[in-house]
């Protein structure tokens, strides 16, 4: 039995060709004119069209491949930037940082029966980290003994809100939760010791500590929007009703995210609208560098806009019982403002380190794909 013949006919502007195929079955046309005729078909995603764009003026994959080393150093350099910050602002200060810890911190109870013990302890355990946090940071840097300098920090990181007494700060402990997730993920991709599982659960358990300091944004909305004054007059009530469904939306967007990046879905994309959101937030409402200037060899500091900042911006930071924002110096306020604009940069760093690692094997979308792969065309 001879074998069918199918006559295809292609057409272009000036002929029409017909190539005779055998043994084509009727049902596979379609088929063969996916496989002859080009696809015209545009890609579906933006990232992709963009990513095709670039390629044709430039080499994604040798841009990338330049520029990948330099990104993940870079992205590094941001987590560990209040390591550095805090480790070089403490040394100069040691011991004022160790009578605060006595007089303030979790050693008040102490300091009037034994202020020699007191001491003693203070230096000790600040001393401990003070090299933690620069010796973890450099080594960390350098990939050097990934291993003890990941875990230094992470110590350090839990134990500074209860050294200095802050777990009533309940940002700080935020920022410190959302920091030693970020050090986890950092850790389960550097250290390779500690196995598949180890390590899946070791990224797992980052990415549900990475969101912390957005649930408690959310909570700060949750909290303003509950506690709306009443009033009868109508503009008031226009405007309460209208501050009402801000901070419901702000609540329920941040409630979402935070469950996408736990969840690991979208969270690579999420992570770096969140890196971009934290940072605009981080300079808005932290700008130490806008609080000093040099004049004379000396440096100056705007008080008055330090001290209008801690009915602001700083007005959500917990201080001792025994203090209040005009007990502090311009000085002190402007140390609060750096303290916190280098812990939210180092929150930004830890999310992009979600964006570029991905959210580990323990993930509803383990192989989510930020950057699509493209390949110039070729001739």
């Amino acid at each position: 039995k001879s074998p069918k013949h199918k006559i295809m006919k292609f057409h272009t502007e000036n002929k029409s060709i017909e190539i005779a195929l055998r043994g084509l079955p009727d049902s596979s046309t379609d088929e063969l004119d996916a496989l002859v005729m080009p696809s015209t078909k545009k890609p579906e995603r933006f990232t992709q069209r963009l990513m095709l764009s670039l390629d044709e003026h430039m080499s994604v994959k040798l841009l990338m491949r330049l520029w990948g080393p330099r990104l993940e150093f870079f992205v590094r350099l941001m987590l560990l930037s209040t390591f550095f910050d805090d480790s070089l602002h403490t040394a100069p200060q040691f011991f004022e940082h160790t009578k605060k810890i006595g007089e303030q911190g979790c050693l008040k109870w102490l300091a009037a029966t034994s202020p020699e013990l007191v001491d003693i302890i203070a230096t000790v355990a600040l001393g401990i980290g003070l090299l933690a946090q620069s010796l973890g940071s450099i080594c960390l840097l350098a990939l050097l003994q990934p291993d003890g300098a990941t875990k230094a920090l992470i110590g350090w990181t839990i134990a500074q809100p209860v050294l200095y007494a802050q777990l009533s700060n309940v940002e700080f402990v935020a920022e410190s939760l959302s920091l030693a997730g970020g050090l986890l993920m950092l850790r389960a991709h550097l250290v390779s010791e500690q196995g598949w599982h180890t390590g899946a659960r070791t990224q797992l358990l980052g990415r549900l500590l990475l969101p912390a300091v957005y649930l408690y944004h959310a909570g700060l909305f949750l909290f303003s929007a509950l506690t709306s004054d009443e009033t009868s007059n109508l503009a008031m009530y226009f405007s309460s009703l209208s501050m009402f469904i801000v901070n419901t939306v702000m609540l329920v967007g941040l409630v979402i995210i935070s469950t996408l990046v736990a969840a690991g879905l979208k969270s690579r994309f999420v992570a770096v609208l969140l890196a971009i959101v934290n940072l605009g937030f981080v300079f808005y409402q932290y700008p130490f560098f806008r609080f000093i200037w040099l004049e004379g060899g000396e440096w100056k500091y705007d008080e008055e806009k330090l001290y209008n900042s801690m009915d602001n911006s700083m007005s959500q930071v917990a201080l001792p019982t025994d203090i209040s924002p005009s007990d502090l110096d311009p000085f002190q306020i402007y140390n609060l403002h750096r303290y916190y604009f280098f812990l939210g940069l180092s929150t930004s760093g830890a999310l992009l380190l979600l964006a570029q690692f991905g959210p580990g094997e323990i993930a509803l979308q383990k192989n989510e794909i930020l950057l699509p792969l493209v390949s110039r065309a070729q001739d």
